[in-house]
């Protein structure tokens, strides 16, 4: 296909923006950006009864926070006159027809189908009348296998007799979704569809309703389901989380991209697992895309969360951790919340642990001289030793760990490093003594090694 690269993402406002979603908007996103093409959002919002416009602003949020932005941006309902158009003429050329069946009749049709195993279609003895209401369908006459040439799975071949006459619309001013979306892609100029797995069998409806307004049919690419951990579909009951709630639980975009680029692709080149969106960018070919489901394994995504904001900037990790963190302990840090964000950051795996990992830091837990000694490896008079030696070099924390190196090439490393840390923190596992004393400060630094000097006296 020579037409410029145009692609979609088509949500509709029903629900917040999920996992699912953001993946197909970011593979989109990303076919755009490889082949200088357009990336489009369009809002189908013709189901008047579930679309919200809150769900509608929390799908274009969702999109601005990830990254992904939009060229053009698209309300399915503003095209409704389009679709009339397009039905009046299927209607008048005679290859679309009204069928009056009642709802009920067609509910006993599929029983009947359903304890006859044989597929749900309606081939409707109405196309040849002169009826005008009732719902709008195609009159499919189609013989010839379907072929959907799909980049990700080769060929997928559909009789086109199991889907009898396509139902196009309610009525003239209520088109159904197979319909509107044939057409909204083809008033687009939508050169690639790329959607999940779950749309496969709309596929073949599309293309003969495409095939009867005389449109040229796009390029396919149907991404895998994304999969809970027992392999069931992923749904809200089973563990699906919106973006937005990764976003307040402590998730940054980074990771979230990174992961989602993962759900169902791989990439040819070995080039490691902690990608930025410019590098994804780089080596991501859609023909790898597995075919298979995917599972959503949030180990992962806690994992890949920590390696991005190790790898965030000094002022970024500042910019993202401090919203996370409650007025009344900022109220408590003063003029060190800074300090504070940077000694705890390397230990966090979700933003939303940073609160009470600082809060923890405020307040020395009692601990007992022994913690001191780093498992009984230390001699307690050495330790004392090496601790006042500190105190006596110990002018700015920021400068501690040049200032330290002359007191460290004697001692050795650990005897120096392990008590120093447990004197600051009280603990055998906290951020390293060099964090810790940028975030305390020379006053509280100082009295906190007296204390474990004190400890030691006893």
């Amino acid at each position: 296909m020579n037409k410029p690269v145009r692609v979609r993402i088509a949500p509709s406002p029903t629900g917040f923006m999920h996992i699912g979603t953001a993946r197909t908007a970011l593979f989109n996103f990303i076919f755009a950006k490889q082949h200088g093409g357009t990336f489009l959002l369009r809002i189908e919002n013709t189901d008047k009864e579930r679309s919200k416009k809150e769900f509608e602003d929390d799908i274009i949020q969702g999109l601005a926070w990830l990254g992904l932005d939009h060229s053009e941006f698209h309300r399915q309902s503003e095209y409704l006159p389009t679709h009339a158009k397009y039905l009046e003429s299927l209607l008048a050329d005679g290859k679309a027809f009204w069928c009056t069946h009642t709802t009920e009749e067609l509910e006993a049709e599929g029983e009947h189908q359903r304890e006859a195993k044989e597929p749900p279609r309606h081939i409707c003895e109405h196309r040849d009348t002169d009826k005008t209401s009732g719902i709008v369908r195609l009159r499919n006459d189609e013989r010839a296998s379907i072929v959907i040439h799909d980049m990700i799975r080769g060929d997928i071949i559909y009789d086109p007799q199991l889907f009898g006459d396509i139902s196009l619309a309610k009525n003239l001013a209520e088109p159904l979704y197979n319909f509107v979306v044939t057409v909204d892609d083809h008033e687009m100029n939508i050169s690639h569809v790329i959607r999940g797995e779950d749309h496969i069998t709309n596929t073949p409806k599309q293309i003969l309703i495409g095939r009867a307004l005389g449109f040229t049919e796009p390029e396919w690419a149907h991404l895998p389901l994304l999969l809970a951990k027992d392999r069931t579909k992923l749904s809200k009951r089973n563990g699906a989380v919106s973006v937005g709630e990764y976003q307040k639980n402590g998730y940054i975009r980074e990771a979230i991209i990174n992961f989602i680029a993962f759900l169902g692709w791989h990439p040819k080149d070995e080039v490691g697992e902690v990608l930025d969106l410019e590098t994804i960018i780089k080596v991501f070919d859609i023909t790898r895309a597995q075919r298979g489901g995917a599972v959503v394994d949030t180990e992962k995504l806690d994992w890949l969360n920590r390696e991005h904001i190790k790898r965030l900037a000094p002022e970024e990790k500042i910019n993202r951790a401090e919203p996370f963190i409650n007025p009344a302990t900022k109220e408590k840090l003063g003029s060190r919340v800074a300090q504070y964000i940077l000694a705890v950051l390397p230990r966090v795996t979700k933003l939303t642990e940073i609160d009470a990992m600082i809060n923890d830091l405020l307040e020395i837990p009692p601990y007992d001289a022994e913690l001191l000694l780093w498992k009984g490896k230390l001699d307690r008079a050495k330790v004392k030793e090496t601790l006042s030696a500190i105190l006596s070099i110990l002018k700015n924390p920021d400068t501690a760990e040049q200032d330290f190196k002359p007191l460290i090439e004697k001692e050795g490393n650990g005897a120096v490093l392990w008590p120093l840390r447990t004197a600051l923190s009280g603990r055998a596992i906290s951020p390293g003594p060099y964090e810790l004393l940028s975030a305390f400060g020379l006053d509280v630094a100082e009295r906190r090694i007296q204390n474990a000097i004190s400890k030691l006296d006893a």
